[in-house]
């Protein structure tokens, strides 16, 4: 049985590693090197507030294990989908979370892949 959780956390200290997704390609993408080349990645500074959500294992609905996406409230706007940190010295989180009772899969893909997933 998949066990699944989401909630919010906050990065009070430190640098943060995001992406966005600029307009759709006009191509197929279809490696993990192009989605990489694709996107706009960013360090931007904190405080970063993120809602996220995880799950032990993809019960078959072609699901993230995790996926976060936050924004910024430093004096320089940003937000998208939240990576990592980037000042392991410095970074202080602060999260809240709770556990999933259901999983909901709205408008699952008719055609899926596996690239561009972590």
């Amino acid at each position: 049985q998949a066990v699944g959780m989401g909630g919010v956390f906050k990065i009070l200290s430190g640098k943060v590693k995001i992406h966005v997704m600029p307009d759709f390609s006009p191509c197929p993408i279809t490696s993990d090197a192009e989605v990489n080349q694709w996107l706009k990645f960013y360090e931007v500074p904190t405080p970063f507030t993120v809602l996220s959500t995880f799950i032990s294992r993809d019960p078959g609905l072609d699901l993230r294990v995790e996926h976060s996406h936050g924004w910024g409230e430093a004096e320089v706007s940003s937000g998208g989908h939240y990576h990592y940190d980037t000042t392991p010295q410095q970074v202080q989180y602060l999260g809240y979370y709770n556990l999933a009772d259901f999983i909901y899969r709205l408008d699952k893909p008719v055609d899926t892949h596996t690239f561009g997933r972590d």
